[in-house]
């Protein structure tokens, strides 16, 4: 059942993701998918478009901060330290990650979908 729940809501973030980044772009998001995971990127116009939406503040609800992770880019403003047992983690809130990524010229954001992990959900950002 979980998997299921958070399957559907990285479908939703990534399609309403590519419903905000509009037909005027001729690229869209790019989709790699290996054994375990599928990654869906979004190029930077499509990172501000989502990031002007706010439609990742769906990620900082309490119900879903227990079933996802965030990794932000190494030259990211948001702290990272070691907890054992969960090993590195930022604090942040999934809408403040792509509001920076989406606040650099080259500025990414990626969803991905862990099919075999207790927190499935994965938001990366890379500029």
């Amino acid at each position: 059942m979980k998997k299921r729940v958070m399957a559907s809501v990285a479908a939703a973030v990534a399609a309403t993701g590519l419903v905000f980044a509009g037909a005027a772009d001729a690229s869209a998001a790019e989709v790699r998918e290996t054994s375990t995971r599928v990654f869906v990127g979004f190029t930077p116009a499509e990172t501000k478009q989502i990031a002007a939406s706010g439609v990742t503040s769906i990620l900082d609800t309490p119900e879903l901060i227990p079933y996802y992770y965030v990794k932000p880019d190494a030259d990211s403003r948001f702290e990272k330290f070691y907890v054992p047992g969960k090993g590195y983690v930022a604090r942040s809130m999934a809408q403040g990650m792509v509001n920076e990524a989406a606040a650099h010229p080259n500025g990414r954001v990626w969803v991905s979908f862990n099919k075999t992990h207790k927190r499935p959900l994965t938001l990366w950002t890379q500029f």
